[in-house]
């Protein structure tokens, strides 16, 4: 997992305020800049939240992938470990010389169940994490804020997972090793995923607390006051205290073009 940029930008209300360079002649004025701004980042936040639900069921989709992958490896370890204590036994080569072919037999189909699995294992917009594959996950329209999701190849291949070769103790140890190594990879993937569906979650909430401040903002600027005038921006601070005093909900430009508005 990767990280760039934590914090919440939205490009539209970066160019609306650079651009426009605008210094608010009265409370009013000001109330029409705002509330134009919260449309346009109401608008960005609700295509956020939507890529957010597409890459969360690309993600739980794949950590559900990821579980079967173990349980799959998991089974070839146990066909490399009944191998190794027929072999153990004294004459055990020749003893079990039908029941280790047929071990090796069983251990090479778990791998080819393996890749077959995989290869259909491919979530929405065409990603296979578990073919190597990786998912950007927009945190903002334009794409400077992303999170990355590096996916590992769990094919035997990718994995490099030898030919099995179950006539001797040392041959059967090296199964096991690329199998018990194996999983390690596939573990790491299941908790590099889990961390990621984590960190979505998370920013979702964010985004769907900012979308519903953002939301209070235009119902009371579109709403008429006492006497059927307009709201202004300095009732708005009075309306919603969380607007100059509470927690930012914007970059730092964005704060600064607030914080003038709220003091002219």
């Amino acid at each position: 997992m990767s990280v760039s940029n934590s914090v919440f930008y939205s490009p539209v209300l970066g160019q609306y305020l650079s651009k426009s360079g605008h210094k608010a002649a009265s409370p009013a004025d000001a109330a029409s800049s705002i509330l134009e701004i919260a449309k346009l980042s109401r608008r960005e936040f609700l295509q956020v939240l939507q890529g957010f639900d597409d890459n969360l069921d690309t993600l739980e989709s794949s950590l559900s992938s990821v579980q079967e992958v173990i349980g799959i490896l998991e089974e070839a370890g146990g066909l490399s470990v009944r191998a190794r204590n027929f072999l153990q036994e004294d004459g055990g080569a020749k003893k079990y010389k039908d029941k280790l072919a047929d071990l090796e037999l069983w251990y090479n189909k778990t791998l080819e169940k393996l890749d077959a699995y995989i290869e259909k294992s491919e979530a929405g917009g065409g990603v296979n994490l578990l073919k190597g594959d990786s998912l950007t996950i927009l945190f903002d329209p334009a794409g400077q804020s992303t999170l990355l999701t590096q996916g590992i190849n769990l094919t035997a291949k990718g994995l490099g997972i030898r030919p099995p070769d179950f006539s001797s103790l040392h041959n059967i140890q090296n199964a096991r090793i690329d199998i018990t190594n194996s999983i390690d990879l596939a573990v790491t993937l299941r908790n590099i995923v889990s961390s990621d569906i984590s960190t979505i979650k998370t920013r979702r909430e964010f985004c769907e607390t900012a979308l519903s401040f953002l939301t209070q903002i235009h119902d009371y600027l579109t709403s008429a006051g006492p006497n059927d005038e307009p709201h202004t921006y300095l009732d708005l601070c009075q309306h919603i205290p969380d607007l100059a005093d509470g927690e930012p909900l914007a970059a730092e430009p964005q704060l600064v073009t607030l914080e003038n508005f709220r003091t002219q």
